[in-house]
């Protein structure tokens, strides 16, 4: 069974773009993963992975696409269900009809977040939305995953005190550090998990063997939302 995973924030620069490849390369050295960029005019995934393919002969099963609109993306969804072990969209900065039609086809919805009250602000932003979502998608699991978090600094440790207080959503356990190796990774079409770095390729794996944990030992089956009650919500 195909199990769908969502990266949505309202703000721009959080890292939407590079958790995704990271966890999408990383995935795929042992599943089959569909990568799904929606996020024009930027499409940070899709020159990735246009890298990835012209310099390097990778035995893996990573695919990509990218829909032209919100109703593109939920036929591709549609379409592709099945097909992969993982479907990965990566959503624009905005909560458009793309990120909606991904909370409402997903299984699990990650919020990059890093630690800077700006960004807690966006998330606090977005709850209303969220909340709405969970109710309509039973399946639904929505989680912080902190970003560009640099653990020993003041400001990161309150600031999760701060979301744990306000936003109370469950956090995935694997923080993701402040590391050059990431933007490297990206510009080169690869994952930290291929590089030298060992601290965040200890960090890439650890982030998806709990991500495959959840997914497949959760109880919880794919939605079986009509089309029609998605655009609805997606339309808002």
């Amino acid at each position: 069974m195909t199990k769908i995973i969502g990266f949505v924030q309202l703000k721009g620069g959080v890292g939407r773009s590079t958790l995704a490849t990271n966890l999408a390369g990383t995935l795929a050295e042992s599943a089959t993963v569909a990568l799904i960029d929606c996020d024009a005019p930027q499409n940070t995934c899709s020159h990735w992975y246009q890298q990835r393919k012209d310099l390097y002969d990778i035995d893996e099963q990573l695919d990509l696409y990218q829909p032209a609109n919100y109703r593109a993306l939920l036929k591709l969804c549609n379409k592709l269900d099945n097909q992969y072990d993982y479907i990965i969209i990566d959503c624009p900065p905005r909560l458009d009809g793309f990120s909606r039609v991904a909370m409402l086809k997903a299984n699990l919805v990650l919020l990059p977040l890093a630690a800077s009250a700006a960004e807690l602000w966006s998330v606090e932003a977005m709850l209303p939305m969220l909340n709405e979502a969970e109710k309509i998608n039973s399946q639904l699991d929505i989680r912080i995953i902190w970003n560009r978090f640099r653990s020993n600094t003041r400001s990161a440790k309150n600031n999760v005190a701060s979301a744990k207080k306000d936003l109370k959503l469950p956090e995935m356990r694997q923080k993701i550090g402040f590391r050059v190796a990431y933007s490297d990774a990206m510009a080169e079409g690869l994952t930290v998990h291929e590089t030298n770095d060992r601290n965040a390729r200890v960090e890439i794996w650890s982030l998806s063997s709990n991500i495959e944990r959840f997914l497949f030992k959760s109880n919880k089956s794919n939605n079986k939302l009509a089309d029609d009650k998605i655009l609805q919500f997606a339309k808002k």
